[in-house]
């Protein structure tokens, strides 16, 4: 299944703490393709991430969230 469907919303690069780009003129470094060592790892902040490390941590952490907010909704309060 698409990773990127599995979050609320889509990942950028700009989004991502593996990426060092400005503001400013849009483009950086990405962390992961710069240590696979590959030629353009520079990426546009508005790219779709599209590095599954990052995507499946992405997902699992939205995933977490999301139990542990719907098991606060059921569960019965707490007596003092």
């Amino acid at each position: 299944m698409d990773l990127q469907a599995q979050l609320p919303k889509k990942h950028l690069c700009k989004d991502c703490d593996k990426w060092y780009g400005q503001e400013d003129d849009e483009y950086g470094p990405c962390m992961y393709k710069h240590f696979r060592k590959e030629k353009r790892y520079v990426t546009y902040g508005y790219h779709e991430c599209d590095e599954v490390e990052e995507l499946e941590r992405r997902v699992k952490m939205w995933k977490d969230r999301a139990s542990e907010s719907s098991k606060s909704e059921t569960s019965p309060p707490r007596s003092p």
